[in-house]
């Protein structure tokens, strides 16, 4: 893979962090539980983070490069289709957790698509790892509280 191509896999990257900031920030004021208010606040700071890395890789691979975008089209699309939910239902907690969790499938997806170039430069690469993990990790605290939900509803 050459390094326009780098570029452009790490800017959807980049663009798709900056949809589950906002993402999460939406979650977190549709819930009602205080306990996911608070952890999706949590997530969408993370999230931050891991945007503001990347970025900053981004920016020592070329220097030179475009701005980088904020948000996808998907991500506006994703983030109006939870709006459309909560009118038509109570946007439940558990319908929620389910929209974050098919939305950290999805970044995870894309992480291990760019990780699977194995052109990927060594340091870029071992962030891109490090922040998979990240996102592996709030994947898994997602489908636990879906879990603990679906225990509460039975």
């Amino acid at each position: 893979m050459d390094q326009e191509k780098h570029i452009g896999a790490l800017k959807d990257l980049y663009q798709l962090l900056g949809d589950s900031v906002k993402g999460y920030r939406e979650a977190a004021s549709q819930v009602k539980s205080p306990e996911l208010k608070v952890f999706m606040s949590n997530l969408s700071a993370e999230r931050a983070t891991l945007k503001q890395d990347l970025g900053q890789a981004v920016h020592r691979l070329s220097p030179d490069h475009d701005k980088l975008d904020e948000g996808t089209l998907k991500g506006d699309l994703h983030r109006a289709w939870m709006d459309i939910r909560e009118a038509l239902s109570s946007s439940s907690d558990r319908a929620v957790l389910d929209e974050c969790h098919r939305g950290e499938d999805f970044l995870v997806d894309r992480y291990r698509t760019v990780l699977d170039d194995e052109d990927i430069p060594g340091e870029l690469r071992v962030l891109l790892r490090k922040q998979v993990a990240q996102v592996g990790v709030a994947r898994a605290m997602v489908e636990d509280l879906q879990k603990k939900l679906e225990l509460a509803d039975n």
